[in-house]
């Protein structure tokens, strides 16, 4: 039984590889346009407090696009580990 800090993962054990993998799709579904979308909120309002339109917008869109895509490449890699670490299909292609 795996543990996390002092006591032991009895939950991730007992759920199914399909419920995990679909639970952590659903993960990136949620948190990749929420990240855009968050940029985009507080731009707007930091705009509308400032009066600095579309400058806040812009630029902190620009910042959220770019967490967006360090986190898709962060997913890309845990699933690409997970893939390997599962003994399934290796990936055989040159780095």
């Amino acid at each position: 039984m795996e543990k996390i800090g002092d006591r032991p993962n009895k939950r991730q054990n007992d759920q199914t590889p399909l419920l995990r993998r679909t639970g952590l799709y659903l993960g990136v579904a949620f948190e990749l346009p929420g990240t855009i979308i968050g940029g985009l909120a507080v731009g707007y309002f930091l705009d509308l407090y400032l009066g600095s339109s579309p400058w806040f917008l812009i630029a902190l869109t620009a910042v959220a696009f770019a967490g967006a895509f360090v986190r898709l490449v962060r997913w890309v890699r845990f699933f690409a580990h997970e893939r390997n670490g599962n003994g399934s299909e290796k990936d055989d292609t040159a780095h």
